[in-house]
């Protein structure tokens, strides 16, 4: 069984994350989703307010209300091999994402990559951020106007100068594997990925069905992107770190970078 975590701000971006978290399961032979909403008021700091009048049962029950009525709007779309439960609390979204990890033995996790208004967004996007950077399974970022193509091809964004890890390189096996999909790697530098690259490579990810591609080290996210699009990728794959792909797509603002109109989801695995 594949395990699925999916957060919620009930925005239409998000909404559209849980929706193609639910196709999305449907490449696995079982499926289940935890659907999670935290309730959480943070400063702009980061740190958490004490707790609000509103952390009451009550409001918890109206929370968890709203969550149900999401997961019933989606079940002509549900799998039979799919099942949907959902989680709510006022911990702070990547505590409470962890937590949840923890507990159910989550293998991935799907987010959207923007909220509500202006502030929204910020927050989404620094949330979003910040899973990548402390979680160190596989999160898939779902832009706002994605829709779910079935994952038969992924493109790896790979830098050889950002270390690919052990524990990295397992999680994108059992990704692959789990999947039945084609990795292909596009290689971000300066000359062709040497014989040794793709040895390194093919060491690591124990994947005998590898494509390799190059592009110059200076290319921006949005140019990696839009390679992405004509390579009719499902997916693209990008570890985090200050190597330039990752740096260059969550610079200031994800959806400004994003905003020229990719539909491809991003799935990073931090370390």
């Amino acid at each position: 069984m594949v395990k699925i975590l999916v957060t919620t701000d009930f925005s239409d971006t998000a909404k559209n994350a849980v929706r193609y978290a639910i196709a999305f399961s449907a490449q696995f032979d079982e499926t289940e989703i935890t659907l999670y909403h935290s309730y959480s008021v943070l400063h702009l700091s980061g740190i958490p307010m004490p707790v609000l009048p509103e952390d009451t049962p009550a409001f918890r029950r109206s929370v968890m209300d709203e969550m149900e009525k999401l997961v019933e709007a989606m079940s002509d779309i549900t799998p039979a091999t799919t099942r949907i439960s959902c989680e709510t609390d006022v911990l702070p979204l990547v505590e409470g994402m962890q937590e949840i990890i923890d507990v159910r033995g989550i293998d991935l996790v799907i987010m959207g990559i923007t909220g509500k208004g202006a502030l929204g967004k910020t927050l989404i996007g620094s949330n979003t951020l910040a899973a990548t950077n402390h979680i160190s399974i596989p999160v898939i970022i779902v832009p706002g106007d994605a829709t779910y193509i079935a994952v038969d091809k992924i493109l790896f964004a790979y830098n050889r100068e950002q270390p690919l890890l052990s524990s990295q390189s397992l999680h994108i096996h059992k990704l692959i594997t789990q999947l039945s999909t084609h990795l292909e790697v596009l290689y971000i530098g300066d000359d062709e990925p040497a014989a040794a690259v793709k040895q390194e490579l093919q060491r690591l990810l124990q994947l005998n069905d590898i494509s390799y591609h190059s592009i110059q080290q200076k290319r921006t996210a949005k140019e990696i992107l839009q390679f992405a699009e004509t390579a009719n990728a499902r997916l693209i794959l990008a570890l985090p770190g200050k190597y330039g792909f990752m740096e260059d797509l969550f610079h200031k603002s994800v959806t400004k970078e994003l905003a020229y109109g990719t539909k491809i989801p991003l799935v990073v695995i931090g370390q």
